[in-house]
């Protein structure tokens, strides 16, 4: 009996750690996994596309996350600029971009783009428009 009793207490443990693994889906105003929509982001700044970026997605929501709040996906852009977010659902997303782009000083951008998805089977183009970071230099640096 007590054999039966552990079996059934270790099933309800894993079928419970199972569940908590899946991405949300946030049923009050849509976004997340399990639909046919696509969205394509790419980070630009100054006219140019960054194969250097990290591209994160928020799900349900078309405003940056809070301090401390986790995005639900990321993805680092390939050479050609390009991260793709697949099998998601109708509904609201905001993308944000971190990058560098070595030619300016300083080189690390950023930028966020609100997006909805209309329906199951969109195919969707983002352009996340970046622009630098401010940045101090340190008190012992000094140009030649």
């Amino acid at each position: 009996m007590k054999r039966f009793g552990f079996a059934i207490f270790s099933f309800a443990l894993c079928l419970f750690a199972s569940e908590s693994c899946k991405k949300p889906n946030n049923s009050s105003s849509g976004g997340g996994k399990g639909g046919n929509a696509t969205i394509i982001a790419r980070a630009d700044h100054a006219n140019a596309f960054l194969d250097t970026a990290v591209i994160y997605i928020k799900y349900g929501t078309l405003n940056a996350p809070a301090k401390g709040v986790s995005y639900d996906d990321s993805l680092i852009a390939d050479t050609s600029y390009m991260a793709v977010f697949s099998n998601l659902t109708p509904g609201n997303y905001y993308l944000f971009a971190l990058a560098i782009h070595d030619p300016y000083n300083p080189a690390t951008v950023d930028g966020g783009e609100p997006w909805v998805i209309k329906s199951n089977n969109e195919l969707d183009t983002v352009d996340i428009a970046c622009s630098q970071l401010f940045f101090t230099f340190p008190t012992w640096w000094h140009p030649l």
